[in-house]
């Protein structure tokens, strides 16, 4: 009779990188994306941190206690700005510990797995506050339109703003993805490895327009570079660097809520929401695989609804007074 996971070579508990390299070769198979593989490599090491500190030295020891703890010094942690990890992130990182585990035991390698009943950080169904309309437009007109990094910077908000990208899918961009004549993007291994295609309009569109006619060149040192957005030396824009400028001019054109590329994809299905969009146009938008992940945007504040209800509620309008008074 086979065993579970017969076939596959077999994984040692005790190398605790070897099992975490054979993890993501497994998600690699599976077509997961590059973040995917990030997302467990970065919770397995702040568990095998944790574990060699507690002395346990093959996977096979780790009991319920020590995920329990192990989840317990997750709140205590910081991130590398300073801050302790949000609810969301804690919950990330130990959905990453959960699917190493579930991984171990479909190879066989264990007969128990201690994250089993591990409860995960309950966190908000709604998205964060976002930035209204007129906040996205102070920040869009921040950067200097004179200089190539102004236009650069321009570019890559309008972008992240006007088509709802995620900020790992803005850097991969290379400028053959770009079709302006056509005003269409293509995304390449956005999420699940899956690619898109966006269109490209109005001012996201003449921004980029501006940044390749213009910036890129004079950024560009190697004629052999795809990448589309270019550092001052010529090389890709990475997705830190993307995230530091949109918190940068958020705080120069003085938002005061902290903003993050993620926070503008957001703004950017809220709004079109607001305005009247379809949900399923959205979804095809931001490239999520389930209506459900879309549905989240359409979840009103009460002050919206309040304004909705009063403009259209047959029944919500003031009694008018007849002329005819009862005795």
């Amino acid at each position: 009779m086979r065993t579970r996971g017969a076939g596959k070579r077999t994984l040692d508990p005790r190398r605790f990188e070897a099992v975490l390299e054979a993890l993501a070769q497994d998600l690699a198979v599976r077509s997961r994306s590059l973040a995917a593989m990030q997302h467990v490599r970065q919770a397995g090491r702040l568990l095998f941190d944790f574990l060699q500190r507690q002395r346990v030295r093959d996977l096979r020891a780790v009991s319920d206690a020590h995920i329990t703890a192990f989840a317990r010094e997750l709140q205590t942690l910081r991130s590398s700005r300073g801050r302790p990890y949000a609810i969301a992130t804690q919950r990330y990182l130990l959905a990453g510990v959960q699917q190493l585990f579930r991984f171990l035991e479909s190879r066989g390698v264990l007969l128990h797995n201690p994250t089993l009943d591990l409860p995960l950080p309950s966190w908000r169904l709604l998205p964060r506050a976002t930035i209204n309309q007129e906040q996205a437009r102070r920040l869009m007109a921040h950067p200097d339109p004179h200089t190539n990094r102004g236009k650069r910077s321009r570019a890559i908000l309008e972008l992240l703003y006007g088509t709802g990208l995620r900020v790992g899918e803005c850097e991969r961009l290379d400028l053959a993805d770009v079709n302006l004549g056509q005003g269409i993007l293509f995304i390449r291994d956005g999420k699940g490895r899956k690619d898109r295609v966006v269109p490209l309009l109005g001012r996201a569109a003449d921004a980029l327009d501006i940044y390749v006619r213009d910036a890129r060149p004079a950024l560009l040192n190697d004629p052999h570079e795809p990448a589309l957005f270019l550092t001052k030396h010529g090389t890709r824009v990475r997705a830190k660097a993307m995230q530091y400028l949109v918190r940068m001019h958020a705080r120069r054109a003085e938002i005061p809520e902290p903003l993050s590329p993620h926070r503008l994809r957001h703004a950017c299905a809220t709004h079109l929401l607001q305005r009247g969009a379809d949900v399923r146009h959205v979804q095809q938008l931001l490239g999520h695989a389930s209506l459900d992940s879309t549905a989240i945007y359409t979840q009103v504040v009460p002050v919206d609804l309040a304004q909705a209800i009063d403009r259209a509620h047959p029944r919500s309008q003031p009694r008018r007074r007849t002329t005819r008074q009862r005795r």
